[in-house]
């Protein structure tokens, strides 16, 4: 079942990886859950237009304040230095003037994020904004003289509903204006940014300067991605109807730079986003979904902004754009799309586990790659950005035993590494490298799953055996740095990690064979990368464990629910009814996990459909399990609410059954990626000792 869709040209094969000097192991400890405070974060590699510098942010854990310092460095393309620019400790989101003489990037702790300037030699940063909102996402005009920026507009509360003349009271002030709410139907919440029915971001210009700032939308809807038209007369920008309960309809528009009327672009799509002025400003590239679809891969097209000349450049489901990679030192990447002098387009593509810089829009049918990691060892890219020329791309990447670090790559594809922030603690550190196997399941079809053995492993030693599942559950696992797989596999597990059915990067055939199908499609490949692992010499399977989070949560309980074959499990963040799921998530909406309507791959509308829910929820199914149970959930999560871990806990209770639970204060769905370093330290002690408990 492991269909790839491009062309031979653009297969990929694992990273090759670097087999240490003999005597190097005997200097190297291993790594431990504290070793996440040593670790420096790059993302943002943002070339200058002459391809000279790559700004850059750089981001680590913070002992003292409990969260994450974050500052913008420069690199010389050559290689020749690399600098620390800012010092403000919540930097990020660089960009370069069109002149390469200022950069600008935002700033902000405890307020909104306003743009900042700097001169890349150094110096003191100037304030440019000071918008009540903050500045979400921004550009630099291409005359260098304004930016168009996104800034949210807060709604103003209403009037308490109090008498208080009937009182005889003046009202304090604080209760002048009433906290309550009344969200509207359906996204009134955002996992990790809370309640949001109130907030809607729109396009704002101001100049260089930081003067004459002007609202140029004030949608209901709100507005987001604004993109400069070649000779700054228009914006073009992207809004989603507030009313459209799947929240896919994206429509795009383009308003006049100085203010006027937006137009909208028409196009016959169900759904238009990530729209991009091309080079020539002739047309916009954009991509497009023709229906409702939880496993559509968006087609890459061209229109002009009257919806004339709409010409597809790669249909629907070809291509995985972006980076969907799963780890615990980011949530994917930002990825990349930017219009090419030649009228194609550069942008980052997911394949097989591997990311790839592809170029899309040339010759019909054969696009081909710029950054190749199948020829160039980058590992997982998380972001890029191209020069002026197009000559140079620059781009942060990881793989399994590398954090991330920043790279160019040029015409000929051949990457230059150019920081080294985090050698010394990962040569410092006995890691495991990545294997990667296939497990047959029917004939003709395989599942691809990693293996990490211990990196001090004893020949003729067996070790016990945990098996991860990855969320989404469109994700998929690659051969990326992953800090919780690094220490289990230090303590002596065997870790093994799957893209089974649903897995994305793979083909859409692939992906959506999960959707309509949660749970025994699941099972029936995780069991056939058991069974495949099973047949190694070093496996003990008799101290086999389980986990996952999300999607993997919800995986791991039905699992436990479906088999006794694991000695313990462990599940993150779970949904153990996709019925109470599908009506209280941050995006509950009618069909948000079906495929099509009328194919065999869509439950319908949660209500109608409860019967079918029902039975694939591990809920239904809690009677079956005996697996000694751990639940992790954080307090604020609203992707999958609390009372998912919550009902399987107290059911499990009601059977005494064995189950511990485990609550995180202050914690959102992104607990292991992007939690307080305390807790996510704390999080990898809990689950080693839990494990352990069984296994040992």
């Amino acid at each position: 079942m492991h269909r790839v869709m491009l062309s031979a040209l653009l297969a990929l094969a694992l990273l090759g990886l670097g087999v240490p000097a003999p005597g190097a192991d005997a200097a190297r400890r291993l790594i431990t859950p504290e070793d996440l405070l040593k670790f420096a974060f790059l993302s943002n590699a943002t070339i200058s237009h002459d391809g000279k510098l790559v700004a850059f942010v750089v981001s680590r854990a913070d002992l003292k304040d409990d969260g994450y310092h974050a500052n913008i460095w420069i690199a010389a393309a050559d290689g020749s230095s690399v600098t620390q620019l800012t010092r403000g400790d919540h930097d990020g989101s660089p960009a370069w003037s069109p002149d390469d003489r200022t950069l600008a990037f935002t700033r902000g702790h405890g307020v909104p994020p306003q743009i900042f300037a700097i001169d890349p030699a150094g110096g003191e940063a100037r304030q440019i904004t000071s918008l009540a909102g903050g500045v979400t996402e921004f550009s630099w005009s291409h005359d260098g003289t304004r930016f168009a920026l996104t800034s949210i507009a807060k709604d103003a509360r209403p009037p308490a509903a109090v008498d208080w003349r009937a009182l005889g009271a003046k009202p304090p002030s604080k209760w002048k204006t009433s906290d309550i709410r009344r969200p509207a139907w359906p996204r009134y919440q955002l996992n990790g940014d809370g309640y949001v029915a109130n907030k809607h971001p729109h396009i704002w210009t101001i100049g260089a300067d930081g003067k004459n700032p002007k609202a140029l939308t004030n949608g209901a809807d709100g507005e987001t991605g604004p993109d400069w038209s070649p000779d700054d007369a228009s914006i073009a920008y992207n809004s989603t109807p507030l009313s459209d309960p799947e929240g896919d309809r994206g429509a795009m528009f383009v308003v006049p730079a100085a203010g006027g009327a937006p137009m909208k672009i028409p196009v016959a799509h169900y759904g238009a986003f990530e729209q991009t002025w091309s080079h020539d400003g002739t047309h916009v590239f954009y991509q497009y979904i023709s229906r409702h679809d939880n496993s559509a891969r968006p087609a890459l097209a061209t229109v002009k902004v009257d919806g004339s000349d709409d010409r597809t450049l790669a249909p629907e489901n070809t291509f995985d754009f972006g980076d969907s990679i799963i780890s615990d030192t980011k949530e994917n990447g930002t990825g990349c799309g930017v219009a090419t002098s030649q009228g194609t387009f550069i942008t980052e593509i997911t394949i097989s586990g591997d990311n790839l810089v592809a170029q899309i829009g040339g010759a019909p049918g054969a696009p081909y790659a710029r950054v190749d990691p199948n020829r160039n060892n980058t590992g997982e890219i998380l972001d890029c950005s191209v020069s002026r020329s197009e000559d140079s791309i620059a781009f942060t990447a990881l793989d399994a035993t590398h954090l991330s670090e920043v790279f160019v790559a040029g015409r000929d594809g051949v990457r230059h590494r150019l920081t080294h922030f985090n050698d010394e603690i990962t040569d410092s550190l006995l890691l495991a490298g990545a294997a990667q196997r296939s497990a047959p399941l029917r004939p003709g079809e395989s599942i691809p799953y990693y293996l990490l053995r211990p990196p001090n492993a004893v020949p003729g030693k067996k070790y016990p055996v945990v098996l991860d599942i990855h969320g989404g559950p469109h994700g998929a696992f690659g051969n990326s740095f992953f800090h919780e797989f690094q220490v289990l596999a230090a303590r002596g597990y065997i870790v093994v990690y799957a893209n089974p059915r649903g897995s994305s990067s793979y083909d859409y055939a692939y992906e959506s064979e999960l959707d309509g199908n949660w749970g025994n499609a699941l099972f029936s490949d995780e069991m056939a990368v058991m069974d495949d692992v099973a047949g190694r010499p070093d496996v003990d399977m008799s101290r086999a464990v389980v986990s996952g989070g999300s999607y993997g949560g919800y995986a791991t309980l039905w699992m436990i629910s479906h088999t006794n074959r694991f000695r313990a499990a462990l599940a993150e963040r779970p949904v153990s009814d996709l019925f109470t799921e599908m009506l209280t998530a941050d995006f509950a909406a009618p069909l948000a996990f079906d495929g099509p309507a009328g194919t065999p791959r869509a439950w319908g509308p949660p209500v109608q459909a409860y019967t079918a829910l029902w039975q694939q929820s591990p809920l239904a199914h809690v009677t079956d399990v005996h697996t000694p149970l751990m639940l992790l959930h954080g307090d604020t999560d609203t992707r999958t609410p609390i009372d998912e871990t919550l009902q399987e806990y107290e059911a499990l209770k009601m059977l005494g059954r064995p189950v511990t639970l485990v609550q995180f204060p202050r914690e959102d769905h992104d607990l292991s990626r992007t939690g307080e370093p305390i807790h996510r330290i704390e999080r990898l002690h809990i689950m080693l000792d839990w494990f352990d408990r069984y296994t040992r």
